[in-house]
């Protein structure tokens, strides 16, 4: 009951009329190991400043699906240094596709005007085709600012590499601090690196 007037509220706060299209958002690239996990970054490039609402719904390529955590829930990971207040509603729809809405019932701005704002997290099914495939947005994606304007983007897409050559993953990651400190795919910062896919130098990177 509580998840339903938060998603009621949430759209409509979301519910606006459109505006000219100056902001946008992308996908960083992603390469995953079939049978494996790997995060994909949603960033935002917006000219305006005063955005407070996201929502896209997000269609995944033949042979990846949405990674659920113990309670069933997507994996989805808000960049708090954009996202400072906010709160993100996630639902796998019945076609597997990722409906994603990030707002603040206070109105509170997105920070920034460029990078990743949250990362969710996909899961490479064992028979995964090999080779590079598009995710992409379905219908109409909006970016929301504080007066209840809305900014459009439709069609966005991002590319994800199914590989069998754990040497390939080593794709660049915008926003991550590129120093030597190392990183987990959900932005958190260790000591050493863990098994499975890490960041380093703002590039993922394999470790067995």
């Amino acid at each position: 009951m509580i998840k339903s007037r938060l998603l009621l509220l949430a759209a409509l706060t979301c519910s606006t009329a459109q505006a000219e299209d100056a902001n946008t958002f992308y996908f960083t690239d992603a390469a995953v190991l079939p049978g494996e996990t790997t995060n994909i970054e949603l960033c935002m490039r917006n000219a305006e400043k005063s955005l407070t609402c996201l929502e896209a719904e997000i269609q995944l390529p033949e042979g990846l699906s949405v990674a659920l955590d113990g309670k069933g829930n997507p994996i989805v990971t808000l960049y708090r240094n954009r996202t400072e207040g906010h709160e993100v509603l996630t639902n796998v729809l019945e076609s597997g596709n990722l409906k994603l809405l990030v707002s603040d019932i206070e109105g509170r701005l997105f920070s920034g005007e460029e990078g990743p704002v949250l990362s969710f997290r996909v899961q490479a099914a064992e028979a995964a085709p090999i080779g590079e495939s598009k995710l992409e947005t379905v219908g109409e994606s909006l970016l929301v600012n504080a007066e209840a304007k809305a900014y459009y983007s439709v069609g966005v897409t991002g590319n994800i590499l199914v590989t069998d050559d754990a040497t390939g993953i080593d794709g660049d990651l915008r926003g991550m601090d590129a120093s030597d400190a190392i990183y987990t795919l959900a932005g958190e910062r260790v000591s050493k690196a863990r098994k499975g896919i890490f960041i380093q130098n703002g590039k993922k990177k394999l470790h067995k």
